[in-house]
């Protein structure tokens, strides 16, 4: 089931969806939270407005930056945030991303690096800043780039992309950190787990990639996996 396109804004496919939660798989070049353009269409007012026709509420829980892809999460019940915000804080929610990086990117590894601000709307590393980990898994590399599976164990601003170009394989597309030739960054985020703050059970909910990301890999000699 989607939320029917409207009002300049694509449909909105709904991942899972009960009283308690709504998961959507986000659209690539869609703000989560209304920023200086009054015009534009906004996640969270899309998903509040489609809820209200059935007299539900969405309460935003997390944030993707514009450019990515995938996966985010809204409550409608106020008295289960702090369970949720809980969650967050002791790492219960697990947060998986498929990453499409410059340069061929083979090898496993960590990245623990500490984050800070150095520009208006740009981060960076810099000792004394946050800590920051990043897991990196490559997928497939080819010599114009790497597909990775990238796991936060931080929630850090631009943390994904940021580690990535302290390493030498910045995002495709990141115009900020690395390069403007692609239509985005392309960073998806393809799961996200936790437990359900009403019943209890185990949740895992994903993301395909979309056609953009697939193309833009194919371009670069990776297949990527169709889910």
């Amino acid at each position: 089931m989607d939320i029917p396109a409207s009002d300049g804004h694509p449909a909105i496919p709904i991942l899972y969806d009960d009283e308690a939660l709504i998961f959507v798989d986000k659209p690539p070049g869609i703000v989560v939270q209304r920023g200086y353009d009054a015009e534009e269409p906004v996640l969270v007012e899309i998903v509040g407005r489609w809820l209200e026709a059935s007299g539900e509420q969405a309460i935003l829980m997390q944030r993707l930056d514009r450019g990515t892809s995938g996966v985010i999460f809204f409550s409608k019940l106020s008295d289960i945030n702090a369970n949720l915000t809980r969650q967050f804080e002791t790492r219960r929610i697990g947060k998986t991303y498929l990453a499409l990086c410059e340069g061929e990117l083979a090898e496993r590894q960590t990245i623990v690096a500490p984050l800070d601000r150095i520009g208006p709307i740009s981060f960076g590393v810099r000792r004394g800043g946050k800590v920051a980990s990043t897991s990196i898994s490559p997928i497939e590399t080819s010599a114009r780039g790497s597909l990775l599976r990238v796991r936060l164990h931080s929630g850090r601003t631009h943390q994904i992309r940021v580690h990535l170009a302290a390493i030498g394989h910045p995002l495709v597309g990141d115009w900020l950190y690395g390069q403007r030739n692609a239509s985005r960054p392309m960073l998806h985020a393809a799961e996200l787990t936790m437990r359900h703050p009403v019943t209890g059970a185990d949740l895992s909910i994903t993301a395909p990639l979309p056609d953009d990301f697939v193309a833009e890999a194919r371009k670069r000699g990776i297949n990527p996996p169709s889910s």
